[in-house]
C-alpha cells in the first residue's frame, strides 16, 4: 500500500521530466488538445465498437510499446462526467460517525464514555507546531481549526484527517500478541498500523491469479481467500462511517499472504472501488507538475487513492486505510455513450511523449480518472477537498519508467476531449 506520498520533489524535477518523458508540451502539464485539429468528435464510437476496436488493436508506435500490455474496457453502456462532493457536516457531526465507528468496531454500547480517549489535533500558528489535545479539554475555537482527530483505548485506535476524509481504525490488541511485542502503543496519539507485519509468502493478483480453494490458516481458525476476499469487500461498503460509500463497489485487487510465525497467517488486502461498473483510479500518484505551471491554483489536481485491509480473524476487518471516500451524494453532469477508440488515443498519446524514448506500457485501463477540487487557495494549501471530480480517461500505466525520478508513471488521456495527464510516484 503506498499511503498518498506526498511528492515533495516534484515541483523540482519538472524540469528534467520535460526533457526526459515529454515533447511538444510542458512538464506533466494538462494539456488540452486542439479539438478542431486533433481530436475529432467525429471519431467518437459506442463503447461496444471500442471494446471491439481494442481486441484488434495493434500497436504502430516506435515509442510506445505494447507489447506486453493488458488491456481493459469494462462492458458498460455509458460513462459520466461526475462529481463527489466531501461532506460538509458540523464538527459535532462528524464526532458522532467516529465514535459510531468504534461502537460498531469494538461492539460497545451508548453507555460507554469514549470521549477520555479521544484527542483533536491542529496547526497552531503561533506556536508553528501541531498540536494534541484530549477533546475533553478543547476549547470551541480548538475545535474549529481541528484537522485530525484520534481515538486510542489500550486495545483500538482510529484516526481521521479532515483535510480528506482519510481513516485508519483497528484493533492492535491482535496483531501484537501475535507477533510478541511489548511496546505500549497506548499512548500513541495517532494509534497503530497493522500492516506488513512478518514476511510475504505469496501475493495475489486478482486481474489473472484463481484463488479457488486455497487457504490459510489465520490466528483463529483456516480461511479461503474466496471466502475473505467477499467479506472485506461487503464490510469496507457498508460498515463504517469514511470508508464506504453506498454510490461505490469495493473490490480487492491484490493480495498479500504474510506468515507471522510458523502456524499463523493474516492477509493484507489492496482494494479500489467502480461506479456502475467503470473503476475510480486506483493507482496512488500525483499529478506532475513544473513550478509555474499555472496560474490557476484553484485548478482541480489530480490525484488516485487506493485502499487497504487487513485480516487477522475470521468474520473481522482487522485494519482499515481509507481515503476520501466520505461519499453521501454524487451530482452527474454529463454521460457518454460515445468514446474515443484506443487507437486514436495512441496517437495522441505518441505525439504528446518524446519520440526518442520508449514507454513499455503494462496496462491501459477505461477508468474515471479522479481529481481533487479546493473551494479555496487557504484550503488548498493545507489539502482540504471540496470535491472529488470524475471524467472517462484511458489510464496507462508504465511500471518500467527507466527514471530514477519516479517508479511508476501514467498517462491519463480523456476519453472524450483527448486531454492528457501525467502523474507519477
Amino acid at each position: 500500500m503506498k499511503h498518498k506520498k506526498h511528492l515533495l520533489g516534484v515541483m523540482m524535477i519538472g524540469t528534467i521530466l520535460a526533457v526526459t518523458v515529454l515533447s511538444g508540451c510542458e512538464s506533466g502539464k494538462t494539456k488540452e488538445l486542439e479539438k478542431t485539429e486533433t481530436v475529432s468528435q467525429d471519431n467518437l464510437v459506442t463503447l461496444k465498437e471500442a471494446r471491439k476496436q481494442a481486441e484488434n488493436f495493434e500497436s504502430e508506435y516506435k515509442n510506445l510499446d505494447f507489447s506486453e500490455t493488458q488491456i481493459k474496457i469494462p462492458d458498460v453502456q455509458q460513462v459520466y462526467e461526475m462529481e463527489f462532493p466531501i461532506s460538509t457536516d458540523s464538527f459535532d457531526r462528524q464526532v458522532e460517525k467516529f465514535e459510531e465507528n468504534i461502537r460498531l468496531y469494538e461492539g460497545l454500547d451508548d453507555r460507554v464514555d469514549l470521549k477520555q480517549h479521544m484527542t483533536l489535533m491542529y496547526w497552531d500558528v503561533a506556536q508553528n507546531d501541531r498540536l494534541i489535545i484530549p477533546i475533553l479539554e478543547a476549547t470551541d475555537e480548538q475545535k474549529e481549526q481541528v484537522q485530525y482527530l484520534g481515538y486510542n483505548d489500550g486495545t483500538c485506535s482510529e484516526l481521521v484527517i479532515f483535510s480528506t476524509f482519510m481513516l485508519e481504525l483497528g484493533d492492535y490488541s491482535v496483531p501484537t500478541a501475535l507477533t510478541g511485542e511489548e511496546e505500549d502503543y497506548s499512548n500513541r496519539p495517532y494509534g497503530y498500523r497493522g500492516m506488513n507485519l512478518g514476511h510475504s509468502v505469496q501475493k495475489y493478483d486478482l486481474s489473472k491469479d484463481d484463488i479457488t480453494g486455497i487457504s490459510y490458516p489465520l490466528s483463529d481458525g483456516e480461511l479461503a481467500l474466496t471466502d475473505a476476499v467477499q467479506f472485506v469487500e461487503q464490510h469496507m461498503k457498508e460498515d463504517y462511517y469514511f470508508v464506504g460509500s453506498e454510490y461505490l463497489d469495493y473490490h480487492v485487487l491484490q493480495i498479500d499472504v504474510r506468515q507471522l510465525s510458523d502456524e499463523i497467517y493474516y492477509y493484507e488486502f489492496d482494494m479500489g472501488t467502480s461506479y456502475e461498473g467503470l473503476a475510480l483510479n486506483y493507482d496512488d500518484a500525483t499529478e506532475v507538475e513544473k513550478e509555474g505551471e499555472s496560474d490557476d491554483v484553484l485548478k482541480p489536481e489530480a490525484f488516485g487513492t487506493n485502499h487497504f485491509v487487513s485480516m487477522f480473524q475470521k468474520d473481522r476487518l482487522g485494519f482499515i486505510w481509507s481515503c476520501c471516500q466520505n461519499f453521501e451524494s454524487v451530482s452527474v453532469k454529463e454521460t457518454y455513450e460515445k468514446i474515443l477508440p484506443l487507437q486514436d488515443v495512441c496517437e495522441l498519446l505518441s505525439k504528446y511523449v518524446s519520440a526518442d524514448k520508449v514507454f513499455h506500457i503494462s496496462s491501459v485501463e477505461l477508468e474515471y480518472q479522479t481529481k481533487f477540487q479546493y473551494e479555496n487557495e487557504k484550503k488548498r494549501q493545507l489539502g482540504y477537498v471540496e470535491s472529488v471530480q470524475c471524467r472517462p480517461s484511458y489510464h496507462f500505466s508504465i511500471k518500467n519508467t527507466q527514471l530514477s525520478e519516479f517508479s511508476r508513471l501514467y498517462f491519463d488521456v480523456d476519453a472524450i476531449t483527448g486531454e492528457i495527464t501525467t502523474m507519477g510516484f
